[in-house]
């Protein structure tokens, strides 16, 4: 009997060294799959951690909520990172993330300058209230030095982004922000931009060159050393239509053109933070709050009154969104996304779109 049972041992050992895995011959290998998700959908298997013998071909679905897409899968190696429903293989331990974006329109590397301008021009006199300039300036550094436009090259070419603020006091020269430029504007005398004067303004700054000086240029130093001057077009729009000025607003976005925006006032009042796995942007979502007549420390003081209010560069949008869901005090509906220029607010801010006063559409084709 024990001769027997030593030879049944013995082919047993046999067949699991000639057929491996194919029977069972001891402790079966096993990996552990934590799965994880960023905010914006589910996943199949469910978030958290799953047990799989070694070799196992996981099915993995990421199913995103409304007003979010699937972007991909990262933290170990999947059949397809970017598609919704693939395969995992189980060859060791592995976690993993869903990731989901954001269902929004936005202009990727439009530079973000804030107040206050340089003070080289000898008729500077006052630094503040240079939003216009400032939200101006950003797009034409867009144009000139990220996207190498044909017909903006070295438009910026005495400073380069993401410091634009020298550029910006020019530019505000031209637009006689604070009263304190060309002549040829309208302003009588207040601080801050009048609407009328951003458009014009600017097509005087991008068109002065050498052969375009115009007589209420700058005093010395007059013409930065490199700077190139070209044609471009810049159209004002301040319809108070809610559907149309939104509807003018996502046209230049979808055609990849950021725009200023001037509204009455200016006083977001934080809610949310949002990061968007997919561009890495990190949305500041905020309502408004009341309109209090100016600003305050530790922002530049500025009024906004009449036919002065404040500008920001537009730079996307989010619509039909309810950033903390139903319930929460954040109000469902449009969303733009857009940068303000003092250094003490976030980047990206998302606000409702309400209380504008005009856009101001830039093209710098030919």
């Amino acid at each position: 009997m024990k001769h027997k049972l030593i030879s049944v041992a013995l082919i047993a050992v046999l067949l699991c060294m000639v057929l491996g895995n194919s029977i069972a011959c001891g402790p079966t290998t096993t990996y552990t799959l934590t799965i994880t998700s960023t905010a914006g959908g589910s996943v199949t298997p469910a978030v958290g951690a799953h047990t799989y013998s070694a070799g196992t071909a996981v099915n993995l679905t990421a199913t995103p909520d409304a007003n979010y897409h699937f972007v991909e899968w990262t933290g170990a190696p999947i059949d397809g990172v970017e598609d919704a429903t693939t395969t995992i293989t189980m060859n060791g331990d592995y976690t993993i993330t869903a990731n989901f974006g954001f269902d929004m329109a936005f202009i990727d590397d439009v530079p973000d300058t804030s107040q206050p301008p340089t003070q080289i021009l000898p008729t500077t006199i006052n630094p503040m209230s240079y939003c216009a300039p400032m939200a101006m300036v950003n797009i034409l550094g867009y144009w000139d030095v990220v996207m190498g436009h044909s017909n903006a090259q070295n438009l910026t070419a005495f400073q380069q982004p993401p410091n634009l603020n020298t550029v910006a006091e020019y530019l505000g020269y031209f637009m006689d922000t604070n009263n304190n430029g060309s002549p040829a504007r309208a302003n009588p005398g207040s601080m801050g931009t009048l609407d009328v004067d951003i458009a014009p303004g600017t097509l005087e700054f991008v068109r002065w060159d050498i052969n375009n000086l115009f007589p209420s240029a700058p005093p010395p130093p007059a013409l930065p050393a490199g700077k190139l001057g070209y044609n471009w077009t810049v159209t004002q729009n301040c319809t108070t239509d809610y559907n149309l000025s939104l509807a003018l607003y996502k046209a230049e976005i979808d055609a990849g053109r950021p725009l200023v925006v001037s509204f009455d006032y200016w006083n977001p009042v934080f809610g949310i933070n949002f990061t968007d796995p997919e561009t890495g942007e990190t949305l500041s979502v905020h309502d408004w709050g009341t309109d209090d007549g100016q600003s305050f420390p530790p922002d530049p003081e500025e009024y906004w009154y009449g036919d002065i209010g404040h500008a920001v560069t537009g730079v996307g949008y989010k619509l039909n969104w309810d950033p903390d869901g139903a319930g929460g005090p954040l109000p469902s509906g449009a969303y733009v996304i857009v940068y303000d220029n003092w250094g003490t607010t976030p980047k990206n801010i998302a606000i409702p779109w309400a209380f504008w006063k005009c856009l101001y559409a830039v093209d710098p084709s030919p």
